[in-house]
C-alpha cells in the first residue's frame, strides 16, 4: 500500500499517527518512519491490526515468504 493510502485508511478508522505513537509510547516520528523507511515490527503490527490486515498485506515488499526481506528494507532506507 502507498503511505498516503495507509494514513487515509487509519484516519477513516479514527486514528492518527500521533494517536498510534501515544498508544505505543513512542514519538510520532517513530510511527512515520515505520511507514516510510525504518522498519519497526511493533509499529507495523499495530497499524495492521487497526486496519484489519496483516503487515504482509500492507508492506509486501518488506516480506519474502513470511520473512523480512532485508534487501528491500535496505533499498528503501538506503542502508546496507
Amino acid at each position: 500500500m502507498h503511505v498516503e493510502d495507509i494514513k487515509a485508511a487509519l484516519r477513516k478508522q479514527g486514528w492518527t499517527l500521533a494517536s498510534i505513537a501515544k498508544e505505543l509510547d513512542v514519538g510520532p516520528s517513530a510511527v512515520s518512519h515505520a511507514l516510510t523507511r525504518q522498519r519497526s515490527r511493533r509499529v507495523e503490527q499495530v497499524i495492521a491490526s487497526k486496519l484489519g490486515l496483516s503487515p504482509h498485506e500492507i508492506w509486501p515488499q518488506r516480506y519474502k515468504r513470511g520473512r523480512i526481506n532485508h534487501d528491500s528494507v535496505c533499498q528503501q532506507t538506503g542502508s546496507h
